[in-house]
């Protein structure tokens, strides 16, 4: 299937209709999706993201919208192609279209509107692309942590946005060669990547920095493990875990974890959630033993192997 990329304008009925339904397919039945899509499909008709039509034979048969800008390469957001260009080399056909026009392209959503989950695989391994998933995982409403214990030398403080250097360096440790950090590059210099990820955190790019849910652990007084939370519509969100590499599997993140729950609860907030990439065991145990459950996902989305070395997890 050979086609061209033409703006939204040119069909825009057509373009509104193409995302709604591929973002009810992503939505898997949650009840803020058919906002979204409508949402969504405004935005892309009116210009205000990025999004192509792909016509074949003079007749809108897909959609792709994407981000560019990033390091690795263009973030596509939504594809879809219709009913009757559904088999699996329309989507193939509508990527490689993308990166005629982008160029490389780090990471695609899924799942595809009318494909099974296998011949979603056909169409996206042969293209170097490899699966992935993201959660997000709710703390129960009746959960609370014990007061962790700490060790020898060890204790826990406030974090404040006086510590910006101190976190960077943790965060910077914490995630050197983790799929996290790719997922979320936004500089090719681990230690600038580190600064703005903690930045938008303590400057309230997800929402207003959370102290209650913020700590430090020192041992002698060196940092070696930090919790960052902030507060969104849905409850407060624990958006960052930082332990260093030495102490990971040792506890910290639990003790970490166990003090900012307690403190939120304590505060009476009742809905505490965060957001974990399916593959990173080691984390899921943690949250799991905690109380946290899965309350969304697991998400179906590709990642370009050629461009991230480190695979989400072990079995990836």
């Amino acid at each position: 299937m050979s086609g061209r990329l033409e703006p939204i304008s040119a069909d825009a009925s057509s373009g509104r209709a193409f995302a709604r339904r591929a973002i009810e397919v992503r939505a898997s039945g949650g009840k803020e999706g058919p906002a979204w899509a409508e949402e969504f499909g405004r935005r892309l008709a009116s210009g205000e993201v990025d999004g192509r039509l792909y016509f074949v034979d003079g007749r809108a048969a897909g959609l792709a919208s994407w981000t560019t800008g990033g390091p690795l390469g263009a973030l596509v957001q939504l594809v879809y192609a219709s009913r009757e260009g559904s088999e699996p080399g329309a989507y193939g056909a509508i990527l490689a279209a993308v990166e005629a026009e982008v160029g490389p392209v780090a990471f695609v959503s899924g799942p595809f509107a009318g494909l099974s989950a296998t011949e979603e695989e056909a169409v996206m391994r042969p293209r170097g692309f490899r699966r992935f998933g993201r959660s997000e995982m709710v703390l129960g409403t009746h959960e609370i942590p014990a007061e962790p214990t700490l060790d020898p030398g060890e204790t826990l403080r406030a974090a404040d946005r006086s510590d910006l250097d101190v976190l960077v360096e943790l965060h910077r440790a914490a995630y050197h060669d983790r799929f996290d950090r790719y997922l979320f590059l936004e500089r090719r210099d681990e230690t600038e990547d580190a600064r703005v990820a903690v930045s938008e955190i303590i400057e309230g790019r997800w929402g207003p920095f959370e102290p209650r849910g913020s700590f430090v652990l020192e041992r002698s007084g060196r940092p070696e493990g930090a919790v960052l939370s902030v507060r969104t519509p849905a409850g407060t969100l624990v958006a960052d875990v930082a332990v260093a590499p030495e102490l990971q599997g040792r506890g910290a993140g639990r003790r970490l974890l166990a003090r900012a729950v307690r403190s939120l609860r304590a505060g009476g907030e009742r809905k505490v959630y965060l957001n974990v990439t399916e593959g990173n065991e080691r984390a899921l145990r943690l949250y799991a033993r905690l109380g946290f459950v899965r309350s969304l996902g697991p998400t179906r989305d590709w990642y370009n192997a050629g461009l991230i070395p480190v695979p989400p997890g072990p079995d990836a």
